[in-house]
């Protein structure tokens, strides 16, 4: 039986970090934010596209966004039972928090509120961004609970 994965092998500075599985891990999450970058690029220069056209390319970088989640999928079913409920904890924790903080500033803009820089809602970037902010605080809240 192999042995299974630890999440010590991907904090950057504990003593079993290993950067071949933290690229592994998280090869898909760059190559989101480059065509996530590359999508905002295209999408300013060209506004003359249909919006058929520019809608298409503002949701490509789901697909290796979907490709990143499916990564973490992988690498935490290969962990440990107490990490996998630490990071069920986490990612729950994370989703449930982007979607509240999704609703607020979706609710203040309705009302004319100005949010800060969310003129509509979180979009793409700021749904990712929210998560991994979210998630780090339910990973230590978790952490802590089972130590």
């Amino acid at each position: 039986m192999e042995k299974p994965n630890m999440m010590e092998s991907v904090e950057p500075c504990s003593d079993q970090y290993s950067f071949k599985t933290d690229l592994r891990l998280n090869a898909w999450l760059a190559v989101a934010v480059v065509v996530y970058l590359a999508t905002l690029w295209l999408n300013s220069r060209h506004p003359d596209w249909s919006p058929l056209v520019r809608g298409l390319i503002a949701l490509t970088p789901l697909v290796p966004g979907l490709l990143y989640i499916r990564s973490w999928v992988r690498f935490i079913r290969e962990c440990d039972e107490l990490q996998r409920r630490i990071q069920s904890e986490a990612f729950l924790f994370a989703s449930i928090g982007t979607v509240i903080v999704g609703a607020a500033i979706g609710a203040l803009n309705t009302h004319g509120v100005p949010t800060a820089m969310f003129t509509h809602s979180l979009g793409i970037g700021g749904s990712f961004m929210s998560m991994l902010c979210l998630w780090s605080v339910g990973w230590a809240l978790a952490k802590c609970r089972y130590k």
